[in-house]
């Protein structure tokens, strides 16, 4: 098997096994915190359990070799944990996959900054139609009345979080920060505990709870990381629009949560936006 299909299998893998995340989501009936709480103990409790078998000794050499980018890049995935539980519980799924999907915008922006790399015409032009994706769904209201200004703000906010992260991981180099991933999972821990989340979820949430925390996330996190060493990173990120597109069409088919007129027409102008640059980026790597 060629490396551009080994490349693509891993990828698919991933976002079948990601597509599934955010029906289980909707489908757990304790409030918000508590699903923080346990996802993060689950998705923190296979993350140190693999380090800890893989690494042994060599992990705390490895997470003091990540210097200040450890705590900052753990800081920076663990408030985008944060703000995608709420923006979940707060929106609409479509609201919060459109807008998360602006991540890779997000990082291109901050790299110039902090790291110099020319921002290419395509990201701007892509950014400047993105946007107007996003107003639309802002403005726009869902039949069931779940979609509001704060959850769409949250998806934001976890977009950012996540585009610093990721820069944070290109600057730090080589060095692997899957230790940074594993602290990361604390913060939200500890914020929906503080928040009340330190109980047991009622019944019948607990193995959607252990899927979302303990198989979905981890296991998709690891083929992504593997796709991305075969094929390059704009081919990654235009699979993940997949992900983006169908799983609203998921939960509105399973759940029966219609995402409205202007989260579809705007959600497609977000997608189309990042298919079409991300196209444009593959062909010319």
């Amino acid at each position: 098997m060629s490396d551009q299909s080994r490349g693509v299998l891993t990828a698919l893998a991933a976002i079948l096994i990601l597509m599934p995340d955010t029906v289980l989501f909707r489908m757990v009936q304790s409030e918000i915190w508590v699903l923080m709480v346990w996802r993060a103990f689950y998705q923190g409790l296979v993350l140190w359990l693999w380090l800890c078998l893989t690494r042994r000794g060599a992990l705390l050499i490895d997470m003091r070799e990540l210097g200040w980018f450890g705590p900052a890049f753990a800081a920076a995935m663990g408030f985008a944990a944060i703000c995608f539980n709420l923006a979940i519980a707060w929106t609409t799924v479509a609201n919060t996959l459109f807008i998360v999907a602006t991540t890779p915008l997000w990082a291109a922006l901050l790299s110039r900054r902090w790291l110099g790399e020319r921002l290419e015409p395509r990201v701007l032009a892509t950014m400047a139609v993105c946007g107007i994706g996003i107003a639309l769904i802002a403005v726009g209201k869902d039949p069931g009345g779940i979609a509001h200004w704060s959850g769409n703000l949250c998806a934001l906010g976890g977009a950012l979080g996540m585009a610093i992260g990721f820069t944070l991981a290109r600057r730090a180099g080589d060095r692997s920060m899957i230790p940074g991933l594993a602290v990361a999972t604390v913060l939200p821990l500890c914020f929906g505990a503080a928040m009340g989340g330190a109980v047991m979820p009622l019944p019948g949430d607990m193995p959607l709870l252990f899927v979302i925390g303990a198989v979905i996330a981890p296991l998709s996190f690891a083929l992504l990381t593997t796709a991305a060493r075969f094929i390059p990173s704009a081919q990654v990120s235009l699979m993940l629009l997949l992900e983006t597109a169908l799983a609203p069409i998921l939960v509105w088919w399973i759940i029966g949560e219609n995402p409205g007129q202007n989260a579809l027409i705007g959600g497609g102008i977000v997608v189309i936006a990042l298919l079409l640059s991300n196209l444009a980026a593959l062909r010319r790597s």
